[in-house]
């Protein structure tokens, strides 16, 4: 028996005992299966162009160049790239299994996907590291994890790009941002974020995290990683919302 042979035999034995979860459906997947049931792959929204070429955010008009908020004013950061929308109540209820119930294997199908179709645009910025949005100490202790940083360990397994999960911290705990309005998340984000050092060492950062929608929390955090040394900032995102969402 080869040992590519023994290692399929194992993990098919290591599936029986701790079987895997579908990041669609949620089922159980029969052992050997690939992270993910072959009819829920074709039931996934991913974001296709055209995309806004600031946030990343669907476009319905594919004669605009911008989404209706970055026509207004521009990010920070350079660019935002996502995987799917989050318009489907498919990816809400996964991410919802992932941040409130500490489900992270549902993550392992998702960022090897992303991963594999950002790779090539991410190539021409030559980033450095992969920064994952931080949680606030008690919002950890309550989860048990922080689920960007779950994320970005698994883009960094197939990016080769190393993750620095100290470098940004989350410094005051804020209120949920789903709960608030535009101006309110602004508001709330404010002075929530620093850098573990005053200066980063860090030319181009890939900031990580789960959602997008109105884009506070990357603008938060790519103004304290420029501030710091960063001159370029690019987002990853696996879920975001469409156009004036």
């Amino acid at each position: 028996m080869t040992g590519s042979e023994i290692r399929k035999k194992l993990q098919f034995l290591l599936d029986l005992v701790l079987p895997k979860h579908c990041p669609v459906c949620l089922d159980v997947l029969p052992p050997g299966e690939n992270l993910i049931c072959a009819p829920c792959r074709k039931r996934i929204r991913y974001v296709r162009d055209p995309v806004c070429l600031k946030c990343g955010k669907p476009l319905s008009d594919e004669t605009r160049a911008f989404c209706r908020s970055c026509e207004k004013r521009q990010p920070s950061f350079e660019r935002c790239f996502a995987w799917a929308e989050y318009s489907s109540d498919l990816i809400r209820r996964m991410l919802s299994e992932v941040k409130y119930h500490g489900n992270a294997q549902l993550l392992d199908f998702p960022c090897q996907d992303f991963a594999e179709k950002v790779r090539e645009k991410l190539q021409i910025y030559h980033p450095e590291v992969l920064i994952p949005v931080p949680v606030h100490e008690k919002r950890f202790r309550e989860r048990g994890y922080n689920q960007a940083e779950e994320i970005a360990v698994r883009l960094s397994r197939v990016l080769g790009i190393p993750v620095d999960p100290d470098c940004l911290l989350r410094v005051r705990e804020t209120k949920a941002q789903k709960e608030l309005t535009d101006a309110g998340r602004a508001l709330n984000l404010r002075q929530a974020f620093r850098t573990r050092e005053e200066r980063i060492p860090y030319r181009t950062a890939v900031l990580v995290d789960d959602i997008y929608t109105t884009g506070s929390t990357a603008e938060a955090c790519t103004r304290i990683l420029r501030r710091a040394g960063a001159e370029c900032v690019l987002v990853l995102v696996l879920a975001i919302g469409r156009d004036g969402s």
